[in-house]
């Protein structure tokens, strides 16, 4: 004979709120593992391009501003704070079980002055400005250029210095500064204090003028004797120079 229907109603009930018990005991058992100071973050294990930053600077950064468990630590509050440390581009925040936090650091490269040789304000392999300590910086520092420019424009002007200085390559020059104006004119100062007047335009315009002149520059310093002091490249078809001791009348 089937159970009367009051019966299987209760039997249902009985097997929900077992089910619901369970589930609850469970997540009462996780809540408090994850919680439970049984789990504290024990060591920090520090990967990656770290030229700059060390686990003890990671530990004073993060001293007093995060805390949790291994569990419950909040790893992108963590990832947030080392990012904010100099040097530091990216930063990315794993648990490692048990204790264990690994965080890989990506450091900026570094390529570049922005404004002026010592600054703080540096410009990296990316195209993008930065905050350094001046003293911080690698020993091939006199190598650097000094870009400068709109600072919403720094990606721009390290494609430009790139571009150019690839052009130079001929005549054995190196750029020592670009800068691009407000108004979107550039100028560039060479090796050997060579000043070019690029005029306007986008970082290919500008290497596209650059390009007819190392072409022919070599032909008129050989045939008027003279050194390069600067040229002015905003011209259409050609560009005005000026070579040291050397003039076209009289004084």
């Amino acid at each position: 004979m089937p159970s009367p229907i009051d019966v299987r109603v209760m039997d249902a009930l009985s097997r929900l709120l077992l089910l619901v018990l369970v589930c609850l005991s469970t997540f009462i058992v996780g809540l408090w593992a994850f919680r439970h100071p049984a789990w504290p973050v024990r060591a920090l294990v520090l990967v990656g391009d770290v030229a700059h930053q060390s686990a003890p600077a990671v530990q004073a950064q993060l001293a007093g501003r995060v805390a949790g468990s291994f569990l419950s630590v909040d790893v992108a509050r963590i990832q947030a704070l080392v990012e904010e440390m100099p040097w530091v581009r990216k930063a990315v925040v794993q648990r490692a079980f048990p204790n264990r936090l690994r965080i890989t650091i990506e450091e900026h490269q570094a390529r570049a002055w922005w404004g002026e040789a010592g600054a703080s304000r540096l410009v990296n392999s990316h195209g993008e400005l930065f905050e350094a300590n001046a003293d911080e910086v690698v020993s091939d520092v006199k190598q650097w250029p000094i870009l400068d420019g709109p600072a919403l424009r720094a990606l721009d002007v390290y494609q430009a210095y790139l571009s150019v200085q690839q052009a130079l390559q001929p005549l054995n020059k190196t750029v020592v500064s670009l800068r691009m104006s407000e108004q979107g004119g550039w100028h560039a100062v060479l090796s050997g204090d060579v000043h070019l007047d690029l005029g306007r335009g986008t970082p290919s315009q500008i290497t596209a003028r650059v390009l007819p002149f190392v072409a022919t520059v070599g032909e008129l310093t050989q045939r008027y004797q003279g050194d390069v002091e600067s040229a002015d490249l905003r011209y259409p078809n050609g560009y005005a120079l000026r070579l040291r001791g050397v003039t076209t009348g009289k004084q």
